[in-house]
């Protein structure tokens, strides 16, 4: 009677909200939702994870590769050396600029 009534209250909330504003009925739902399986007893994730987990015991050692090659080290300019590699000419002097 209990989950009954729980039920109702819950449809009750969701339909006002979706009366007075659309976008917060949609943004409850899905909490909703959830709420009302685990009330009805229903784990949605338990069957997943007990089937993840004894598969991950009964796994065979994989085969390992080539471990993978170094990477050259690069340097890349910094400071001033980045100012001038990007500067494509001076800004001009004061008394070039007129207004």
């Amino acid at each position: 009677m209990k989950r009954v009534l729980a039920f109702m209250v819950m449809f009750a909330l969701v339909a006002t909200a979706g009366l007075v504003d659309p976008g917060l009925a949609l943004t409850m739902a899905p909490a909703l939702l959830l709420l009302a399986l685990l009330t009805g007893g229903v784990r949605p994730g338990e069957a997943l994870i007990t089937r993840l987990r004894d598969r991950a015991r009964t796994k065979a050692p994989r085969a390992t590769s080539h471990p993978r090659p170094r990477l050259a080290l690069v340097v890349r300019p910094a400071g001033r050396q980045l100012a001038s590699a990007l500067a494509m000419r001076p800004p001009p002097s004061g008394p070039a600029v007129t207004h």
